[in-house]
């Protein structure tokens, strides 16, 4: 199975709570390993989060319609939601 990014939040706990609405519609997703290292603690930095290659156009859509379409939510290569 091939994950894909398709979505970056500005730090770690915003990434967290966008991948719990995520999920909570049913889709598998993940934060992008390396992002985070649980023992420096919560991370400040941009985050990528990741969903399975078919279920990415899927990802976007509840996380859109979560968050209005805002231009915070960038996909590794900075288009916008």
């Amino acid at each position: 199975m091939k994950w894909e990014v398709f979505a970056t939040a500005p730090d770690q706990l915003t990434a967290e709570s966008w991948l719990g609405l995520v999920q909570n519609a049913g889709i598998e997703c993940k934060l992008q390993p390396g992002d985070t290292v649980a023992f420096l603690g919560v991370s400040g930095l941009p985050t990528r989060i990741m969903a399975r290659s078919d279920y990415v156009q899927n990802a976007l859509t509840v996380l859109n319609a979560y968050l209005g379409n805002s231009n915070d939510i960038s996909s590794d290569n900075e288009t916008t939601c």
